[in-house]
């Protein structure tokens, strides 16, 4: 009687290889590079508390609603963001489930930022995938038989894909596990690369084996996340790869069924098209902040620069006017600014004519504070561009 697993016949292109010395496109390195680089920089990028906070919690909200999407979920972000608030109204009965399953996406992945947290990495093992799969499914209502956080053990499928035999996914698994956890030889200076690598090829190995009865999608995608969060890259980052499969979903799933179909098992494919949509949202992220700390520079030089000391009434009726403005994305006319003053500038203006609110835009715009269009007024915060190297003028 052969001992040989039957998932070599039927699923061949398992072959836990990814040979980085054989015919890898050029392009490979160069988003691999990108990537890390991109993520080092974030994570070295301080943040007011107050906005990374919001960053940290749109991210989780972004990442619970992409990963549940995929997998036919309809909540929308803002239903989501009021699930993480406590303040959603209740759902009809038959979406009941979809609450369900985001409340267990968002406690699965808090427990393993909670883990970062205190122990300063996660675990990322067979154990924790079972654990991810049992928190994923906890309070759904599943098919008979099916235990979460067990190994199948009947054949399931997806459309057209049938998952590795039964019978060989523990071992499939196991030998995943003590593939990832090997040393690439990447170099301890690119072990951000090393994990970037790992998680991308470790989700498409889970979608591959499809070891649970269910769950297999947010479990694949749980594993990435964990195994992108113990190789240092940032939570608000940790979550874009899963974006990026959402948004573009029919390619991702083509991208999964063209690995084993066309490849022969070759990750290469797989790992471009993810990789491509990661540097292009990290490219988004590192806008998203940079503009924040624009925003933060912008404020220093107008209270320390412009501002400084002690000032008049009127000065400093001026400062708080000009930094209102500031909140502007674009241009405002001088009525529509008018009528969206705060209560606490609006208070400074009381019992004083239209004349002292013209007065004061008149000295900002002296001042060069303010610019004025065709469009309206908006802040002078190009200026701070004076505070940056001189280089060819980049999109950022």
């Amino acid at each position: 009687m052969s001992d040989a697993k039957k998932y070599l016949t039927s699923h061949p292109w398992i072959k836990f290889q990814l040979d980085l010395s054989q015919d890898i496109p050029f392009r490979l390195w160069i988003l691999l590079g990108a990537a890390e680089s991109k993520c080092r920089h974030l994570a070295g990028i301080p943040l007011r508390p107050e906005k990374q906070n919001e960053l940290n919690k749109v991210s989780l909200r972004k990442g619970a609603q992409a990963t549940t999407a995929i997998e036919g979920n309809s909540l929308s972000e803002e239903e989501i963001g009021k699930i993480m608030d406590n303040k959603d109204e209740r759902l009809p009965l038959s979406k009941e489930y979809q609450r369900i399953e985001v409340l267990n996406v968002i406690g699965a992945y808090n427990a393993i930022i909670d883990s970062v947290n205190r122990l300063g990495t996660c675990g990322a093992g067979y154990e924790e995938l079972l654990s991810d799969n049992r928190a994923i499914l906890s309070g759904l209502e599943l098919g008979s038989g099916l235990v979460p956080g067990e190994i199948r053990t009947h054949s399931v499928g997806v459309g057209n894909y049938r998952g590795a035999p039964a019978e060989d996914c523990e071992y499939l698994l196991k030998t995943l596990f003590r593939w990832i956890g090997s040393d690439w030889e990447l170099g301890s200076d690119h072990k951000t690369i090393e994990g970037i690598l790992k998680a991308i090829v470790a989700h498409l190995y889970i979608t591959w084996i499809h070891p649970f009865g269910d769950g297999n999608g947010r479990s694949a995608r749980m594993l990435e996340f964990r195994l992108l969060m113990a190789s240092g890259v940032p939570m608000t980052a940790a979550h874009l790869l899963t974006t990026h499969y959402n948004v573009t979903r029919a390619e991702y799933y083509r991208a999964l069924a063209s690995t084993s179909q066309n490849s022969g098992g070759n990750p290469v494919a797989f790992i471009l098209y993810a990789l491509q949509g990661f540097v292009d949202a990290l490219d988004e992220q590192i806008k998203t902040i940079l503009a924040e700390q624009l925003r933060v520079t912008w404020e220093n030089y107008v209270h320390y620069e412009e501002f400084n000391g002690t000032l008049s009434d009127a000065q400093a009726r001026q400062r708080d006017l000009l930094l209102e403005l500031s909140k502007f994305t674009s241009p405002v006319t001088l009525n529509e600014l008018k009528r969206r003053l705060s209560s606490e500038l609006l208070a400074k203006y009381d019992k004083k004519t239209i004349r002292a609110f013209n007065r004061d835009i008149n000295d900002l715009e002296r001042r060069n504070l303010i610019v004025k269009t065709a469009k309206g007024i908006s802040a002078a915060t190009g200026r701070m561009r004076a505070f940056l190297p001189v280089c060819k003028q980049s999109e950022f």
